[in-house]
């Protein structure tokens, strides 16, 4: 008997290919997580407080950005989207632009601590920015973090501004002394500005009645027939429409940031650029007969005058009023002297100030050094002018370290031997600022000894005993209490008893016995505290 054909059975499977209850979970689970993950991207992407750029890594253009740098920037999503980099008007530089893209290519990661951006209403900040290409799914992609630090360069500029506006200060006075004549002094002004302020070319015009010509008085510098050909006026005109025509007719500060792009500078951009000026300032003065002159600096670098810059060099352009006034009688001469030295001291503050702006964690700490080194010397009967001087040299103590990177000074770890050695550098660094600066009391001796100790065995020449001055000695001490007592990125404070309990063990040894005693009668007898800043 003939029977049916059954259709065969399909081969058997492996369990795992079985579409089954577990199967479906998982591929559900990862696709949640996937959505969760994607999610927790964009969360970071948009709600970000630096600025975050995605480029296409193979033509720069704008893929994204997240709402932090739109806001940085000034321009719409709309805006950005599909451009390349350099062809938006944040990115001045175009050419630094289309080299930065290329070696990021090659090298898959670029860094710039101070790049300048603009936004787009014309405000310049500068931004730590941070780029990598990495591959994402087979896509190469290129992700820019921008990180606004705008209030470090400031105080950074602010700080080099104002130890070198110090040191032309110091100089003014030497030159009054020596200068015989309005003219002699005019020129000593513009040769401090270069060699001692950097500039590349000093000048000094007045204002003639007739023609409203500017007449050049007194100019240092690579000037290579600039002046020749600038015909400067203080009209009204195109001519008269640069910083020494506007100062002169204003009586104002005026300078201009950026040549190459300043459309005042267009009369003299190209003679200007091609000595190498990429920015200029204009300060005006009365001289005898209630004539204006100006001072106008040049200077290799773009928009370097902060706030305190400014402020300083007003108060040169005072100081020059002031000092040709002085040649007329001895009496204005010694009234000079007076006021320049209460100049020097307010630069002093100016700097002690801006350097705290820079290192955040250690801010206040050279105040407070200085206001109990003020206490010790106090309590050791030393004079007031003695007191003045150590209070002063305290106030800026650390005023090296504006050539350690900031990155070191706040490092939330210990440092390692090579750090360190560039930290036991900042003495040396601030003598060399301050050591051609005229002052009453040996400023930077004090500074350049605040880390010795009178066994030998301190920095930076491992001095000993009576070889320390007094006042470094007081400093070393005041310096050692508060660094323990306060906070630093590395640690937690220490308290005011482990402090003295230090002082207490290195006296005699490391720490002079008479400045630990008196340090200790502050402390324990007068219940002295650091004061609240």
């Amino acid at each position: 008997m003939s029977h049916p054909i059954r259709p065969k059975s399909p081969p058997s499977r492996p369990s795992s290919y079985l579409p089954s209850a577990n199967h479906a979970a998982l591929l559900t689970a990862v696709d949640k997580a996937m959505r969760v993950s994607e999610a927790r991207y964009r969360r970071l992407f948009e709600t970000a407080q630096d600025g975050i750029l995605l480029l296409n890594a193979e033509t720069a253009q704008i893929e994204d950005a997240n709402p932090f740098l739109i806001t940085m920037l000034g321009y719409s999503h709309t805006e950005l989207m599909g451009k390349k980099i350099w062809e938006i008007g944040a990115f001045k530089d175009t050419a630094l632009s289309q080299q930065t893209f290329m070696e990021l290519q090659e090298l898959h990661y670029i860094r710039y601590d101070d790049l300048p951006l603009v936004s787009k209403d014309g405000t310049y900040f500068f931004v730590e920015f941070v780029s990598n290409a990495y591959d994402c799914e087979g896509i190469q992609v290129i992700q820019c973090n921008i990180r606004d630090n705008t209030s470090r360069h400031t105080a950074e500029i602010a700080l080099i501004a104002a130890t070198r506006a110090l040191k032309m200060l110091s100089e003014s006075t030497t030159a009054l002394l020596r200068s015989e004549t309005e003219i002699t002094l005019l020129l000593e002004y513009c040769r401090i500005a270069v060699e001692t302020g950097g500039y590349l070319m000093a000048w000094i015009g007045v204002a003639e009645d007739d023609d409203k010509s500017v007449k050049s008085l007194a100019k240092y510098g690579w000037d290579d027939g600039y002046l020749a050909l600038a015909e400067i006026t203080r009209a009204e005109s195109d001519r008269g429409n640069d910083p020494t025509g506007n100062a002169l007719r204003s009586k104002q500060v005026h300078y201009v940031g950026e040549i190459a792009t300043d459309p005042r500078m267009a009369p003299w951009r190209h003679e200007a650029l091609l000595r190498g000026y990429q920015s200029t300032i204009a300060i005006p003065f009365l001289i005898q007969d209630g004539k204006m002159a100006c001072l106008t600096l040049y200077h290799s670098k773009t928009w370097i005058w902060s706030a305190t810059e400014l402020k300083l060099l007003r108060e040169i352009g005072d100081d020059l009023a002031f000092g040709i006034e002085a040649l007329q009688t001895a009496v204005a001469k010694i009234h000079y002297q007076v006021s320049l030295r209460e100049s020097l001291e307010q630069t002093i503050q100016v700097i002690a100030d801006t350097g705290e702006e820079r290192d955040a964690y250690t801010a206040g700490h050279q105040r407070r050094v200085a206001h109990l080194c003020t206490q010790i010397a106090n309590e050791l009967g030393y004079s007031a002018d003695f007191i003045h001087g150590l209070h002063l040299a305290a106030s800026i103590h650390d005023l090296g370290k504006i050539g350690i990177p900031v990155e070191i000074l706040t490092k939330p770890r210990r440092l390692t031997t090579l750090e360190f050695g560039m930290i036991k550098e900042h003495p040396n660094i601030a003598f060399n600022i301050l050591k051609n600066v005229s002052f009453p009391w040996p400023i930077a001796k004090i500074i350049v000894q605040h880390h010795e100790r009178i066994d030998g065995s301190g920095y930076p020449m491992g001095l000993k005993g009576d070889e320390i001055l007094k006042e470094s000695k007081i400093l070393a001490v005041a310096d050692v209490v508060e660094a323990m007592a306060s906070y630093r990125p590395y640690r937690p404070a220490l308290g005011i008893e482990a402090a003295l309990s230090e002082i207490v063990a290195q006296r005699g040894i490391t720490l002079d016995a008479e400045a630990v005693d008196a340090c200790l009668e502050v402390f324990n007898q007068q219940n002295y505290r650091f004061p609240v800043q």
